[in-house]
């Protein structure tokens, strides 16, 4: 019985390290968010058609585009640079200035260009000034959380995240209620999902991020001087997530364009594989920022922190990879009529295949970045994007979305040979590297 006390005892002690606490709390956060996310679209293939819900999430994943667009790459800086600044408020705020100055003026942009560029979407004009207001909002809804959110990573509370990701879940189950009493169609999916976003970002800027923050107010602010030693690593991450992006949030749009009348129809199948996929990505994804934001701390033990790390990744990865490929057929049955297990089942049976690779990337990504390198993330990012994009294209027009799944898997596979060559190497006997140069106190 003693040696089973000391054995749960440390296994609790190693729990409650900083990595593995954070770590949990990332995957909460986006359970959570899967998971009521899940019972937002259970309600909204109830209320509203396959069509209407197809055209909705394509509006939000551009502009959820355009707001990763708009993240410039401070986001991750902010994890890296904030723990050694002494003035971390101004600091915060004048990331999240930029990011919501680039997140307007993107969104406006798109908005009067949309017949140019998306003419797929350009029924936001038929409720004006609903969509224009709506799309605006969401932009900086999703664009602000790029810095808040990584604020409380580098102040190692991740259930910033947690709860602002709870709070949006929570209201978008009742606005999903609500919406088809005033907004009907697509227009009603739309708002519930930028109204959430939005109410939850303002909670996370004036009530959570001040909680770990002591003395932070969200408020406008530019102080140039103070990201101007981020910014040669931001800019590199930024062009790596952008790049990234555009061979994720835009294959719902590439749906829309490419099958004619089928598109809405089909982009709510994929869009609905593609959320329940995600949350088998949510493992390494979380147990790599972690690791990412210890790592980035004074007199960090990276080699250890990036064993449990895979450790973490591995227990809870297989097991889940199984359980998805099994029940894929009785969950998507969950949704609305029995047409999205038909139409989605082997979109997610692929997508569950693409968790493998993605493991490796974290692992290999996060090497590179805790280094400080962005060239290589920028390289890699255009591998796999260019191979999504183009490979998704040709199979999307040949296989429908069954094809385009496996273009998302062969996409994530690509770069890994490349993040190998120049990542290989691991932490052990590597001196810790001070994190420099510091922003500019004033």
């Amino acid at each position: 019985l003693g040696g089973t006390g000391r054995v749960v005892g440390r296994v609790w002690g190693e729990v409650k390290s900083p990595l593995y606490r954070n770590a949990l709390y990332i995957m909460s956060a986006s359970i959570i968010g899967s998971a009521l996310g899940f019972f937002f679209l259970l309600i909204a293939t109830r209320f509203y058609r396959e069509t209407d819900v197809g055209y909705a999430v394509a509006l939000f994943q551009t502009v959820s585009f355009l707001a990763a667009l708009s993240h410039l790459g401070l986001g991750v800086a902010t994890v890296r640079y904030l723990p050694e600044t002494r003035e971390k408020t101004p600091l915060v705020n004048t990331c999240i200035t930029i990011v919501g100055i680039a997140a307007v003026l993107l969104s406006v942009v798109f908005i009067l260009g949309v017949g140019v560029w998306a003419p797929s979407l350009d029924f936001i004009w038929q409720n004006f000034p609903v969509y224009p207001i709506a799309i605006v909002i969401a932009a900086l809804a999703v664009a602000l959380p790029a810095v808040l959110d990584q604020a409380g990573y580098a102040m190692r509370h991740a259930e910033v995240l947690t709860w602002r990701t709870l709070t949006l879940s929570s209201l978008k189950i009742p606005l999903a209620f609500f919406m088809p009493l005033f907004f009907i169609g697509r227009l009603g999916v739309f708002l519930a999902l930028a109204l959430s976003a939005g109410i939850a970002v303002v909670v996370e800027a004036y009530v959570l991020l001040p909680r770990v923050l002591p003395g932070y107010r969200p408020a406008p602010h530019l102080g140039f001087h103070r990201i101007r030693p981020m910014f040669r690593f931001s800019i590199g991450n930024y062009v790596a997530n952008s790049v990234v992006a555009a061979g994720s949030l835009t294959l719902t749009l590439m749906i829309l364009n490419v099958l004619g009348p089928d598109g809405p129809k089909d982009a709510a199948f994929f869009y609905v594989a593609q959320i329940v996929a995600g949350l088998l990505y949510i493992i390494p994804t979380a147990a790599f920022t972690s690791f990412f934001a210890e790592a980035s701390q004074k007199d960090a033990s990276r080699h250890r922190d990036e064993r449990r790390a895979i450790g973490l990744t591995r227990l809870l990865l297989l097991p889940a990879i199984a359980v998805f490929w099994v029940f894929a057929q009785p969950v998507l049955s969950l949704f609305g009529s029995g047409t999205y297990a038909d139409g989605a089942v082997l979109p997610l049976r692929i997508l569950v295949l693409a968790a493998i690779p993605v493991v490796a990337n974290n692992v290999l990504g996060t090497r590179i970045k805790v280094r400080k390198k962005s060239a290589p993330l920028i390289v890699g990012s255009a591998i796999m994007s260019v191979v999504t994009l183009v490979l998704g294209f040709v199979l999307l027009r040949s296989n429908g979305i069954d094809g385009l799944a496996a273009a998302v898997v062969i996409g994530q596979t690509a770069p890994v040979p490349y993040y190998y060559l120049v990542a290989r190497r691991s932490f052990q006997g590597e001196p810790t590297e001070p994190i420099e140069p510091k922003p500019i106190e004033p």
